[in-house]
């Protein structure tokens, strides 16, 4: 009969009998947990973190260079794309979004301007 994890470690803790290579394993294991670690952290180890993660310097610049290119990159691929094919947004399934830009305008806005007051204004109150 082959025991699942839980009873065979319920039965080691309990004393009773088992053979076999994962009994022998958790034997090592429970009597590895019972004897104290050999290493002492330093009373300043806390502190010492906290340090470390103050100086860190945040990573924002290399994060906004990155969006704009990515920005000017797809905006410069757009283009070329449009002017390459002839794109005429008037025809077809687009015929409906010609009427609608200054809503994209806004939408694309809106969405730079909660992304700046997050950055300015939530992320300070939360940390």
């Amino acid at each position: 009969m082959k025991l699942t994890d839980e009873e065979l470690q319920n039965r080691i803790e309990k004393g009773h009998p088992s053979d076999g290579a994962e009994a022998s394993a958790y034997k090592k294991i429970f009597s590895a947990l019972k004897r104290e670690p050999s290493f002492v952290l330093p009373a300043s180890f806390s502190d010492d973190i906290v340090k470390r993660i103050e100086i860190a310097k945040p990573q924002t610049s290399k994060d906004n260079l990155w969006l704009g290119l990515g920005i000017f990159g797809f905006i410069l691929a757009a283009v070329i794309t449009i002017v390459l094919t002839g794109f005429n947004p008037g025809t077809g399934v687009f015929k409906f979004l010609s009427g609608y830009a200054g809503l994209f305008v806004f939408g694309i806005v809106f969405i730079l301007l909660l992304n700046y007051f997050d950055k300015k204004f939530i992320r300070p109150l939360a940390s």
